[in-house]
């Protein structure tokens, strides 16, 4: 099926649904179902959308001040601007819980904002809300290990991870921003859309510069640093002000600190035993499914038990590599494949050895005989629901038995893919100022970054239905 039809699927698939037309309106909850539980997809530094999804869940009531009027206000408030104080935020719903499925951060600007967000909930309503770990919150945590040179982190791609417009949000507790600061990020837009243009993104990195011993960075084909290509009258205030961000990034997530104690802290798997549905953020190959999770509830907590164990930055490095945690050496690499697995969804047969997708999907019946076989071998776990893998939509797959629930939430990703550009709140802070859209040849050319939220969630009820929600007009 291509992703039309799957997208079709998902509809038809969706019990309790049927009035898909008008999928604004949310379904109504059957007599035979006792509970519900919302799902929110991946947000990637999207506050407004995080923000936006969870009203439409209807959940929180007070979750936003919509009655705080400034007649002396020229600017339009977001959502962000109105959200109300946590001690405001009442729980409208006891038969109803809420599940994040990771990937606060990266690729769009307020990923800080985000994660904040959700830990907000989280602290609020600890019953009701659970938000598991993406694997763009795992290669954060192990950033901060510092046997990484910067040229080595996953924080220092050119496309798909830290956007540059979300550095400045790191230095409010260092110093107020400055004049130098915009120009600073007007320059990284500009070197970043030359990257693009000459489809130079694995040459370039996002570091301050490349001085590694040796030159070990070539070897990984990495020429330039992201300050090479600025322009040589900004280049020194880009260097000096480019370290400043990256290490005022990683202290907030440091562990000890608010935010790095709450990331560590997520789970990276959670069963939902009324449901007997299991959340992952990436997927479950057959392997780790009948080896890890045969025993249901049993197999998630020790995963989790030993994650927690090793998530403090001193530890997780050495975790991941299967170092350090004696008995359980691989449970390392079994945390990082949950996280980043995608072979659940059809036509990503050969995505782990070559990153290659097949958009026929011809290989759908195969894959869910291989989950129905699997799930037939975990003790109660009938449906796994991921996140991680982009679509424009939910899809249900298998008959139901899968969720793909990653269906580009945030309004940055759904923009511009993994490219970093500038949005619309930035074009008006610098209104004024000349911001390129393109690069200077014209073959390169960012995107609109809508200002509404598009994609969808679900509400799964116990009567095992599946209901897609999307915004409201």
């Amino acid at each position: 099926a291509g992703k039309e039809e799957a997208t079709a699927t998902a509809t038809a698939t969706a019990a309790g649904n049927s009035n898909n037309d008008d999928s604004c309106v949310e379904p109504s909850i059957s007599e035979d179902a006792k509970s519900s539980v919302y799902v929110i997809g991946d947000i990637h530094g999207d506050v407004i959308c995080a923000i936006s999804w969870v009203n439409r869940t209807g959940l929180i009531q007070n979750l936003l001040n919509d009655n705080d009027v400034d007649d002396t206000a020229h600017e339009e408030k977001t959502v962000y601007d109105k959200l109300n104080n946590p001690t405001e935020w009442k729980w409208n719903n006891e038969q109803a819980s809420l599940v994040f499925m990771g990937d606060y951060v990266d690729k769009g600007p307020t990923s800080k904002q985000t994660v904040e967000f959700v830990k907000n909930l989280t602290d609020t309503f600890p019953n009701k809300v659970t938000a598991i770990l993406g694997n763009h919150e795992l290669e954060l945590l192990r950033d901060r290990d510092s046997r990484m040179a910067p040229y080595q982190r996953y924080s220092s791609y050119t496309h798909a991870v830290v956007h540059p417009g979300e550095y400045h949000n790191y230095l409010d507790d260092v110093r107020s921003l400055d004049e130098k600061d915009d120009i600073v990020l007007d320059q990284m837009y500009e070197a970043l859309m030359e990257v693009y243009a000459l489809r130079a993104h694995s040459a370039v990195r996002m570091v301050p510069e490349l001085n590694s011993v040796g030159n070990k960075h070539r070897h990984y084909g990495i020429q330039y640093a992201i300050t090479d290509i600025i322009d040589p009258k900004h280049r020194d205030l880009a260097k000096e002000r480019l370290e400043e961000y990256q290490d005022a990034y990683l202290a907030a997530f440091r562990s000890g600190t608010k935010l790095g104690d709450f990331v560590e802290n997520r789970p990276i798997c959670y069963l939902n035993e009324n449901l007997k549905t299991l959340f992952v953020h990436g997927g479950v190959s057959e392997e780790i499914g009948t080896k890890y999770f045969a025993k249901g509830k049993e197999g998630v907590d020790r995963i989790n038990k030993v994650w927690w164990e090793h998530s403090h930055e001193g530890k997780m490095y050495d975790f991941l590599s299967g170092r350090g945690i004696d008995v359980d050496d691989e449970l390392g690499y079994v945390v990082y494949e949950l996280l980043t697995y995608r072979g659940n969804h059809p036509g990503y047969a050969n995505w782990e050895s070559h990153e290659e997708y097949d958009d026929s999907e011809s290989d759908l019946h195969e894959v869910c005989a291989t989950l129905h076989k699997m799930l037939s071998k975990m003790e109660g776990i009938d449906r796994i629901a991921v996140g991680h893998t982009p679509e424009w939509d939910v899809q249900v797959r298998c008959d139901g038995a899968f969720l793909a629930l990653d269906s580009t939430l945030g309004r940055w990703i759904r923009g511009t893919g993994n490219e970093y550009c500038p949005g619309p709140e930035h074009f008006e802070k610098r209104k004024g100022v000349d911001v390129p859209r393109t690069s200077r040849d014209g073959k390169y050319r960012c995107h609109e970054v809508k200002k509404q939220c598009e994609g969808s969630i679900v509400r799964l009820d116990s009567d095992m239905s599946v209901n897609i929600l999307r915004m409201e007009s």
